[in-house]
């Protein structure tokens, strides 16, 4: 509602509600954005410290590797690693958070038909809904399950 009333009635930056144009989509994905980003900051930066402690960043650093080199190359893909693996495992928070995102923003999708087959008690839409949900969740901690050997080498996809 505080992105409503800032962007869309004060600023008149975006459209109040609606969908089909990409101008209507901007104020819903930022508010979904947020939704996570406080959390994954801190556990990111959690993760930082961590791995600042490392005994291979210290040997990066005795090597004569720059600052920026250490950090991009050694530290952020090794503390990326968990935050990725939560995103996978978050994809389900999203889901659910998308019931008031699309309320707010009046946008016909699979949480206002959730929330409507609840009210009218209408067990089949119901149970396709979570069945659309588990398989959301599913495929994310898949996609997060690919994509950690492509930023980490050591983890081998041949023995997960």
């Amino acid at each position: 509602m505080l992105f409503l009333y800032i962007f869309a009635i004060k600023l008149a930056w975006f459209p109040i509600g609606g969908y089909g144009e990409f101008s209507n989509l901007i104020l819903p994905a930022l508010t979904l954005g947020v939704l996570g980003c406080g959390w994954y900051s801190r556990m990111f930066r959690s993760s930082m410290i961590e791995v600042l402690h490392q005994d291979f960043v210290r040997t990066a650093r005795a090597k004569g590797l720059s600052n920026f080199q250490v950090i991009t190359r050694h530290i952020i893909p090794n503390a990326i690693l968990p935050i990725i693996s939560m995103i996978g495992i978050d994809i389900g928070i999203f889901v659910g958070g998308l019931v008031v995102v699309e309320s707010v923003f009046g946008w016909p999708g699979i949480g206002q038909l959730a929330w409507q087959a609840i009210q009218r008690v209408d067990t089949p839409i119901i149970v396709a809904v979570t069945l659309v949900s588990a398989f959301a969740i599913v495929i994310g901690n898949l996609i997060a399950d690919l994509i950690a050997p492509l930023i980490d080498p050591r983890i081998d996809i041949k023995n997960m």
